[in-house]
Formats: structure tokens, C-alpha cells, sequence
């Protein structure tokens, strides 16, 4: 019966779109295509009701100073199974200057398994502005359980922020 279950289980996935658990904590890094340089990238995402909400962190170097943007996140499933993430709102940052608020960063990625290992993989761009030209870059994310060592979930908790930590894995 375990079985059946499984092949139906494998066969709907592409028609109702997306099966796998995409919610937890994911840290990794961002690749900057114009100036080479990785920085330091995390995410949680979580799910109520049956919608997704998350939040990003993200390092920058500036000068050998290093500077963080904290954001609200949208989350969705596109139908080909693509995770989109779309900035919403910067909600803390320690940059040296005012940042504008009509950029954004759009990322499109793809979720896969290897293993015990949960990926989160693709690109990413925001948009161009009349100070800014967009940037893209590549994502690399893993799944991680060491809630303890993530400076995300660290501010999130200390600003009772509204995401409810125990809808993640």
C-alpha cells in the first residue's frame, strides 16, 4: 500500500505543482557577477495556513566594513516548481548611507535533494534604478538545523518579529 501511495504521491507532483517542504532555515552565499565577491546569505522561511512568509539576511563588504540588510520576504511556488522570492520590506540594516528603497531583489531558484542535503539553487537580480544598474548573481543555500549559530532567527526572536518559528524545520 506504501507503495501505491508513493507512485501516486511522484505522479501528482507535476500536476499540483510542488511537493516538496521548502520551509526552514537556509544559509549559504550570494555571488555577485560584477564584483566577484560571495557574501554571506541566510533565509527562513515558514508556512501558515497554507502560505509561505520568510525573511532574508544578507552581509555586504564595504571599505573591509561589513554591513547587513535584514528583509521581509515574499515566498511562492511558481507552476514549474521554481522557489520565487521577492524582496518586500527592509526591516533592519546597519549601512553607512540611506538605501533606496525601489530596489529589490527578485531570486529564482530550484529546490533539490541530495541525499540528507536540501538545496536551494539559482539566480538572482534586482532591478535597475536611476543610481543603480541591476545586479545578478548566483544563490547557493543549504537547509541547516544549527538554529543557535544564525544571526537571522538571533534578531528575528530579540524583535518578535511575526513568524512563527515553530511552523519551520
Amino acid at each position: 500500500m506504501k507503495y501505491v501511495i508513493s507512485i501516486l504521491v511522484a505522479l501528482c507532483c507535476p500536476i499540483l505543482g510542488f511537493c516538496q517542504d521548502i520551509t526552514g532555515l537556509w544559509q549559504g552565499t550570494m555571488l555577485n557577477n560584477d564584483t566577484k565577491q560571495y557574501l554571506e546569505y541566510e533565509i527562513v522561511i515558514s508556512k501558515e495556513n497554507g502560505k509561505y512568509a520568510g525573511f532574508s539576511h544578507t552581509w555586504f563588504l564595504i571599505d573591509g566594513e561589513k554591513y547587513y540588510g535584514i528583509k521581509k520576504i515574499q515566498v511562492r511556488v511558481a507552476k514549474d516548481g521554481k522557489i520565487i522570492l521577492q524582496d518586500a520590506d527592509l526591516i533592519a540594516n546597519n549601512y553607512p548611507i540611506i538605501p533606496h528603497k525601489k530596489v529589490l531583489q527578485l531570486n529564482v531558484l530550484v529546490f533539490k535533494n541530495i541525499g540528507d542535503e536540501s538545496n536551494l539553487n539559482g539566480l538572482f537580480v534586482t532591478n535597475r534604478s536611476k543610481e543603480h544598474k541591476e545586479l545578478t548573481g548566483l544563490i547557493n543555500l543549504k537547509r541547516v538545523s544549527h538554529y543557535a549559530q544564525s544571526d537571522l532567527l538571533s534578531y528575528l526572536q530579540k524583535s518578535s518579529r511575526d513568524i512563527n518559528l515553530t511552523m519551520i524545520k
